[in-house]
């Protein structure tokens, strides 16, 4: 096998090695809803919760500025502004039933995987 051939079969294995499958749903019990945002990842990635008023902890850990923005359709029912390192934000919002999207929209950060769901029923 050619050396080319057999160093993308190795990273290929390494990268798959690493990956256990996705984490289980974050439950929140309360009112209280805890987002970490780390260097492209928005951590728990899948959040599920009761609809009704929420109220958002979203700390940066990464080493590098994040927000927040949680959206539904067309709409940002909340945003939280960048966030320099080791910052939290905080912020309250009514929000209805229904599956929602969170990201982090400076630069590209979205694109790079800084994205989860927030499902509220």
């Amino acid at each position: 096998m050619p050396i080319a051939r057999l160093t993308a079969a190795l990273v290929a294995a390494a990268l798959l090695g690493g990956c256990g499958g996705a984490e289980p749903p974050a439950r929140v019990r309360g009112e209280r809803v805890d987002i970490v945002l780390d260097d492209f990842l928005l951590r728990p990635q899948t959040v599920r919760a009761r609809a009704g008023t929420l109220t958002f902890d979203v700390t940066n850990e990464g080493r590098i500025p994040h927000n927040f923005r949680l959206r539904r359709g067309e709409g940002e029912p909340l945003k939280i502004t960048t966030l320099l390192p080791g910052e939290t934000g905080t912020r309250r919002a009514e929000l209805p039933r229904g599956d929602y999207r969170m990201v982090c929209t400076v630069a590209n950060h979205e694109e790079l995987g800084m994205t989860g769901t927030l499902v509220l029923r």
